[in-house]
């Protein structure tokens, strides 16, 4: 039997999902990527956020850019999570948790550009 890992983030949405075609070792894909801000108040009653940057592949690429708005509540699952480095804009280095998505969830429905509380799975 082999290992695995399941990974549920619940959080607000903190970009507009960039879309990218990537070259990978079976040709080229769609990735779709953006931030989800995942909240907690800690044991000392500090409010903590930590930033999780998402990236949607292939089909669900496309579903991420029709639903997905800044500020919207959603649900991912993936099943792996890993650290990634890069240089923002100006040129300093910065970290972040990279998570690849197979499942996405809108707890809020968004109708004319404001999300609105309603449960509803995105299809895919």
């Amino acid at each position: 039997m082999g290992t695995h890992i399941g990974i549920t983030l619940t959080g607000h949405v903190g970009s507009e999902p960039q879309v990218r075609t990537v070259q990978t070792s079976t040709g080229e894909k769609q990735v779709a990527t953006f931030s989800i801000a995942v909240n907690r108040t800690n044991g000392g009653g500090q409010q903590q956020t930590l930033w999780v940057r998402v990236n949607c592949w292939q089909n669900l690429a496309s579903v991420a850019t029709s639903y997905v708005k800044r500020g919207v509540l959603i649900q991912a699952t993936g099943s792996w999570l890993r650290p990634s480095a890069w240089v923002d804009q100006n040129g300093n280095p910065q970290a972040s948790l990279d998570m690849d998505v197979d499942r996405l969830i809108l707890l809020e429905r968004v109708e004319n550009g404001e999300p609105e509380v309603a449960p509803d799975e995105i299809p895919f």
